[in-house]
């Protein structure tokens, strides 16, 4: 009856009483929006659309949505909220409050969407996924990531590497692919217990999906916020990736079925099938489901392939840029291991500068700088707030590593703020490139292994620079998606004496 009033008022009325029924609404929006305990933040008189357009238009401008939110942060507070299509978002600009937050169980899912879905079934909710990382870090201390134990597989990548580099003898190269194949190496270790050659078209095709998948979804994952009824260009092309990775994953776990061994479990998928030999479940909510583990050896590879190389491509490039960086570097490496051996894991805490340039490196570029979007699973309070269900949670943590505040000139690349008075490396909780909280990325310990070594190799063997005198620095701007990238840039690498 009340929509039938409304129909007869707009047309059979002026167009002075459909401006009054319009305030009317607008009213009773602003009304209820105030009433919702959310926290502070832009108000929008446009029911359900909400801040969309104000989004959108900043993107449109293009100002990348971490900048803008952490603009909207200075205005409205480090915690803030508004509507996006009929959700509350909640941004979090402040390493307290996004550490607090992401504590709380009933802010660690991460929706419903149909990206998600296709990736995995058990990624959207924190009761689900629990199991599964409880399992997966399980793996991890049996294969010794993180510790020396696992030391040797991530050297072997590395010398290859240095190899293939070698091989180059100085010639302008885009390092891209170089990177991507030796650290998607150490994953196919872990999972599938085999590597493959730097040169295998595969391996190659596979880090080339990811990287596209991870610009597909955007910053913090954008595409999450689509509708499943809207179709979308990026998520066809999203779902053919996917496909193509699954198939992929799904016929290496066939092999292993085949050849399994109980007395020689070698990676995750043969811990999996001991799993699923021990307790047997059809339950298709479980994550031993082949479907579900499937989706999470795609995360494993989606998390620890991108993630590490573009840092790789980002220090490349930074050691350019940075001469007398890399200069200090090389002096430190050769005072403490010399020329003859490669640098190792028990060298770490004597290569402070080197550790330091990781540590500035990690907050300048700001890797994932929305993280991956949260969800609230349940209505839940938070600082004095009511969080409803189904609400966005988005931990801006470009906004922290980029505080004026906690870092003085934000914009300077200056490894120095990791050095104490002593010259020793000092650590700063609000370096936070992987995440705080109960959802913080699986692969962090493998990643920090991974980033040492690698790094410290490299630079141990090889200078980076310009390919000429008269050659563009590289621009260091960010290419956004999930986790932004350097531009595509070329560079000679040459070996060291």
């Amino acid at each position: 009856m009340a929509a039938t009033l409304i129909i007869q008022m707009i047309s059979g009325s002026s167009f002075t009483h459909v401006l009054f029924l319009i305030a009317i609404l607008v009213t009773v929006f602003f009304f209820l929006s105030k009433k919702s305990n959310l926290p502070p933040g832009p108000w929008t008189p446009i029911p359900y659309i909400g801040f969309a357009p104000n989004v959108a238009y900043a993107l449109y401008k293009g100002e990348p949505l971490y900048k803008y939110l952490m603009m909207l942060g200075n205005k409205y507070g480090q915690v803030f909220s508004f509507t996006v299509l009929g959700k509350p978002v909640v941004v979090l600009n402040d390493y307290q409050a996004i550490r607090e937050a992401f504590q709380n169980t009933k802010l660690n899912d991460r929706g419903n969407n149909d990206v998600v879905k296709v990736v995995g079934r058990t990624y959207n909710k924190w009761e689900d996924m629990a199991p599964y990382r409880i399992f997966a870090l399980a793996c991890f201390r049996q294969f010794g990531i993180g510790t020396s134990r696992f030391e040797e597989p991530i050297t072997t990548e590395s010398t290859c590497l240095i190899e293939e580099i070698t091989s180059l003898q100085g010639q302008p190269v885009d390092l891209t692919s170089y990177f991507n194949n030796a650290v998607s190496n150490i994953i196919c270790k872990v999972v599938f217990g085999v590597r493959y050659e730097l040169s295998d078209e595969y391996i190659k095709r596979l880090t080339d999906n990811l990287n596209r998948y991870n610009e597909l979804v955007g910053a913090g994952g954008l595409e999450f916020f689509i509708p499943s009824n809207i179709p979308s260009k990026a998520k066809q092309e999203m779902f053919k990736i996917c496909d193509d990775i699954h198939k992929f994953i799904n016929n290496m776990i066939e092999i292993h079925r085949r050849n399994f061994d109980l007395n020689n479990l070698n990676d995750v998928i043969d811990m999996w099938l001991n799993e699923v030999r021990l307790r047997k479940s059809n339950d298709p909510n479980s994550f031993r489901h082949p479907d579900n583990m499937a989706g999470q050896i795609f995360l494993l590879f989606l998390a620890g392939t991108d993630t590490t190389s573009n840092t790789l491509r980002w220090g490349s490039q930074c050691l350019v840029r940075y001469p007398k960086v890399q200069d200090r570097i090389h002096r430190e490496i050769d005072m403490v291991v010399g020329r003859n051996r490669l640098p190792k894991l028990a060298d770490k805490l004597n290569l402070p500068y080197t550790q330091a340039v990781i540590a500035e490196l990690h907050r300048i570029i700001s890797l994932v700088p929305l993280s991956v979007f949260h969800v609230a699973g349940d209505t839940t309070t938070f600082r004095g707030y009511t969080i409803p269900r189904n609400s966005v949670m988005i931990s801006n943590l470009y906004a922290v590593m980029h505080s004026l505040e906690l870092w003085g000139n934000p914009e300077e690349f200056r490894p120095e703020r990791f050095l104490d008075d002593k010259g020793n490396f000092r650590e700063q909780d609000e370096v936070i490139p992987f995440g705080v909280g109960r959802r913080v990325c699986l692969g962090e310990a493998l990643a920090r292994q991974e980033l040492f070594i690698f790094f410290s190799h490299l630079l141990h063997q090889f200078k980076f620079e310009k390919i000429s005198v008269d050659a563009p620095m590289p621009t260091l701007k960010p290419i956004d998606g999930v986790a932004t990238h350097p531009e595509p840039y070329k560079l000679r690498v040459i070996k060291r004496e």
